[in-house]
């Protein structure tokens, strides 16, 4: 189904994958007592109208984190959440923001940055867009807990790599597992401010890897729309590499920053320093 800005597919029984603008990925899970949504994008389209038509059952928003590109459109949900840990990261970020420049200069440069390749929604105004909108969170979530949907259960796994608060949610009567930035098929981001140190994200690779028997399905952010669950040994497995000293990086520029990019061939992580053995 295609909604202006949004394509919205069922790639599951209840788990629907909703692209936003070709720039990230939502997904919508029906449970019998609660509609989940993990992410919620750039907030650029009536996601919630969308998410109204897929199911009745109240939404709940689970962020895996808090970049522009997944929860900036919480502001459209009654209710919200993501990790303890990231929510700090939010409020620190916020004091920041709060003692600079009042200028829309960021919210411009972020849709320079994005150039989206489909046109805007028709009441989307660009000279309003907030990309730093923020929304507290109703819920916050540590490690181990559960979030129960009404026959579909969440297992809430904190995952500091991309983030220091980034999660991934295991269901584990589906076999799903999903991953955010954390896991994905292409340039795996752990080279920002907010990412957690290198050994912090191998310990993450690490413990994902012990999921990949009870997964069929990772459900990544970006890229690639559905990984088999032997890919979070894969990707450990080169991790492991980087951190012996077996891959040579090289240097990359994105506008998120420079790093060194690790590269396992049709993917990689990009770091921003060098990983010494």
């Amino acid at each position: 189904m295609h909604h202006d800005w949004y394509d919205v597919e069922e790639i599951l029984p209840d788990v629907f994958r909703i692209n936003d603008g070709d720039l990230d990925t939502s997904y919508v899970l029906r449970g019998s007592q609660r509609t989940g949504v993990i992410d919620t994008g750039l907030g650029i389209g009536d996601l919630a109208s969308i998410v109204a038509k897929l199911h009745t059952a109240p939404p709940l928003v689970i962020n895996t984190h808090a970049h522009p590109d997944h929860w900036q459109g919480n502001h459209q949900f009654a209710e919200t959440s993501m990790s303890q840990e990231e929510w700090r990261m939010v409020q620190s970020w916020a004091e920041t923001m709060a003692k600079g420049p009042k200028s829309n200069q960021k919210e411009r440069s972020v849709l320079d940055l994005l150039r989206p390749k489909r046109p805007f929604p028709p009441n989307f105004k660009p000279a309003e867009y907030q990309p730093f909108r923020i929304v507290q969170p109703t819920h916050l979530w540590a490690d181990g807990d559960r979030i129960d949907l009404g026959g579909l259960q969440l297992e809430v796994i904190l995952a500091p790599a991309h983030t220091r608060g980034s999660i991934c949610l295991l269901e584990r009567k589906r076999r799903l597992l999903f991953t955010g930035d954390t896991v994905l098929y292409g340039t795996i981001w752990l080279h920002l401010q907010d990412s957690a140190s290198p050994d912090e994200a191998f310990s993450t690779y690490e413990r994902l890897a012990t999921y990949a028997p009870l997964v069929d399905y990772v459900l990544p952010a970006h890229g690639t729309r559905v990984l088999p669950g032997e890919f979070l040994a894969q990707l450990n497995a080169n991790a492991r590499r980087v951190k012996a000293g077996e891959v040579s990086p090289r240097f990359t520029r994105t506008f998120a920053g420079n790093g060194w990019y690790y590269d396992f061939g049709s993917y990689g992580m990009l770091f921003a320093q060098k990983i010494l053995a």
